[in-house]
């Protein structure tokens, strides 16, 4: 998008969210009750939509009236889970399961959560207990697979993966978690064959593709690996659906604006960008205040190229409310699509002050500071971007680039090879980088070794620019002279 060099330096732009997600956290008291319980989170319900605010306030004041009943803490939560407040939904669900442990939702609820907010070990704990109650609810089968696939517990996830398939041999997603498994082995023979079931029993599993793509390019069938990147880029966010009553449960509690909302960041994620934004736009008929709706608008009008209506929207958004950072940082991206870069500093520096731990704002500060010329202080936003992510990629990288011209180059290619995990898209040009860097320290054996691996990523992918560059100085490598 913005090219400063063959490796190109990116934005970063945050996909629209859902209805709560810009919201302060959920605060709950830090003591707990006898049994090790926690307490009843406090939702601070002001800063919700009115239609979602009156939902939160009624279930908030009767789980305080009844706060031993599993059933109020359980709705409770349910709403919290369904407005994107996972932490505290974690607590509601905790407290219904100790006073109903015969209710396997709460522990199933649990463990959707914990999955989410990346506690995999916990969430197979919570998803094993919900199974224990219902040993045939496919949907807990399938997440707890993935759990401790996710967890590293390779042997666990494939026996969970297993059972499913052989019971459920229709389940496309079961293949596709077992041929994770033989491909994190190096067993790419029976990966392509598990990742081929899983694409035959759904055609448009984008991610199935994905790793049949990254598997053939290994066993170095370059047509076949460019034939399924090709259907993985038709199809990217597609993933088979698994019929989930208790989940459809707590989607079919968001009312009115939030709804909507909901339907188009799904609509988003599809790439169904026009719809997207209609639905956006009947959320703001439901409710003209709702500023997560204005938001999203910003980034998803910038995306159709329509400027004008994506700066209305962050007009109205900052109306309603001046100090959401996210507001700003969405204009920032609107304002450097637009080449408005002085304005797009001042916004990303306005969303930095609001927040200060806000990575993704660091990051592309950082880019416009570095475009300037100001590499120290450019530095110093993405060191605060990479302590606030850790595993901020694209933050490495241009930090990584940084150094190289300030010549810290061990520390570049320490960086470097942080962004080669995990692998996708974008991992020849990292993977190019650190064999420069290579290259510069004198390191002829990595920086062969890490440019002909990157050749053979770039070329797999049909990533034809940047496979000219690599050839080019990777010839001009193999050509130098050999240490004596």
């Amino acid at each position: 998008m913005w090219s400063a060099s063959t490796c190109r330096t990116r934005m970063t732009l945050k996909r629209p969210r859902g209805a709560a997600a810009g919201l302060l956290a959920l605060s709950f008291a830090l003591s707990l009750h006898a049994g090790g319980i926690p307490a009843l989170p406090k939702p601070p319900i002001d800063n919700f939509a009115p239609p979602m605010r009156e939902q939160i306030r009624q279930a908030y004041e009767d789980a305080l009236k009844n706060p031993q009943l599993a059933g109020s803490n359980g709705r409770l939560g349910m709403l919290l889970y369904a407005y994107e407040q996972f932490e505290s939904a974690a607590a509601c669900f905790e407290r219904a399961r100790a006073f109903d442990p015969n209710d396997n939702r709460w522990a199933y609820y649990l463990g959707r959560v914990q999955q989410t907010l990346g506690k995999y070990d916990q969430a197979a704990a919570s998803l094993r207990e919900a199974l224990r109650q219902n040993p045939e609810y496919l949907p807990a089968q399938l997440m707890l697979g993935e759990c401790l696939l996710a967890a590293g517990r390779l042997d666990e996830g494939q026996k969970i993966c297993e059972a499913v398939a052989q019971k459920h041999p229709d389940a496309a997603a079961a293949y596709y978690w077992l041929g994770k498994v033989q491909a994190a082995r190096r067993e790419l023979g029976s990966a392509v064959e598990l990742f081929s079931k899983a694409c035959d029993l759904y055609p448009s599993f984008g991610a199935a593709h994905y790793a049949l793509a990254l598997a053939y390019r290994d066993l170095g069938d370059r047509a076949k690996a460019q034939e399924h990147l090709a259907l993985y880029q038709k199809d990217k966010l597609s993933w088979p659906t698994t019929p989930d009553p208790a989940l459809r449960a707590i989607d079919e509690i968001k009312t009115g604006a939030a709804a909507h909302l909901k339907r188009g960041v799904l609509l988003e994620s599809a790439g169904q960008m026009e719809a997207a934004v209609e639905e956006h736009e009947r959320a703001l008929e439901a409710d003209p205040q709702f500023v997560q709706a204005h938001i999203n608008l910003v980034i998803l009008y910038a995306k159709l190229g329509q400027a004008a209506k994506a700066e209305q929207h962050y007009r109205a958004a900052i109306a309603i409310n001046p100090n959401l950072a996210e507001s700003h940082y969405n204009y920032g991206v609107l304002l450097t699509g637009r080449e408005r870069y002085t304005e797009a500093a001042e916004a990303f520096r306005r969303a930095l002050e609001i927040n200060p731990y806000y990575a993704e704002a660091h990051n592309n500060y950082a880019y416009l500071l570095m475009i300037r010329g100001e590499l120290q202080e450019a530095a110093q936003h993405y060191r605060a971007a990479i302590a606030n992510k850790p595993n901020y990629r694209a933050a490495q990288f241009n930090l990584g680039r940084i150094l190289i011209q300030q010549g810290e180059i061990q520390e570049a290619i320490s960086l470097f090879l942080q962004t080669l995990t995990p692998e996708d898209a974008d991992t020849p040009r990292y993977m190019y980088a650190l064999a420069a860097a290579y290259a510069r320290a004198a390191d002829r054996e990595n920086a062969l070794k890490y440019m002909r691996e990157a050749r053979q990523r770039a070329a797999a992918l049909g990533q034809s620019d940047l496979l000219s560059s690599i050839e080019r100085d990777l010839h001009i490598l193999e050509k130098g002279p050999r240490p004596q």
